[in-house]
């Protein structure tokens, strides 16, 4: 399991926001995750869990603690540019809770919409 620090660490009074993000191919977890590193305020680690039964192969997911939506928006408006470099068709989903949204080539997130789909995500409505 490989963790990631980036920029400044949140302070630990900030109320921090834990987000699930997954990629539809597994090769494109390690380049997410690079690139996601390279936010500031944002940690990211990698965790990979075991085949659920009748599964083979090893799930990863990549985890974010964000400090707040406003961070999240930079996250989010990073996908664009990380969905089109992929080869194959790829598409991310970040998760909280019960709430997902999904992202792939048909429908990037438009930076207008990404501060309403970080809050969205990380609302309490």
């Amino acid at each position: 399991m490989s963790a990631q620090n980036s920029g400044t660490a949140p302070d630990a009074a900030e109320t921090l926001f834990t987000c699930a993000v997954t990629v539809s191919e597994p090769a494109g977890v390690g380049p997410l995750f690079r690139r996601l590193g390279t936010i500031p305020d944002v940690a990211v680690t990698r965790h990979r869990s075991g085949p659920q039964d009748g599964e083979l192969g090893v799930a990863e997911t990549l985890r974010l603690l964000v400090p707040s939506a406003a961070v999240l928006t930079v996250v989010i408006r990073t996908l664009p540019a990380f969905i089109r470099s992929r080869r194959s068709s790829v598409s991310v989903t970040i998760t909280r809770g019960d709430r997902s949204v999904t992202f792939d080539g048909e429908n990037l997130p438009d930076p207008e919409k990404a501060l309403e789909i970080a809050n969205r995500l990380l609302g309490d409505d």
